[in-house]
């Protein structure tokens, strides 16, 4: 059984490599990918 904190982190993961692989390398942010996973996940807070 998962526990909700590595749910969470799975999550979180999935996200990053979802952004970080549009541009060149797959683990780092690009500041072009930085700003559109922020603006595309945290819309809200923004």
């Amino acid at each position: 059984m998962v526990s909700k904190l590595e749910a969470a982190m799975e999550g979180l993961i999935k996200v990053f490599h979802t952004y970080s692989s549009k541009e060149g390398d797959k683990y780092k942010l690009s500041k072009a990918e930085l700003k559109s996973l922020l603006q595309g996940e945290l819309s809200d807070f923004l």
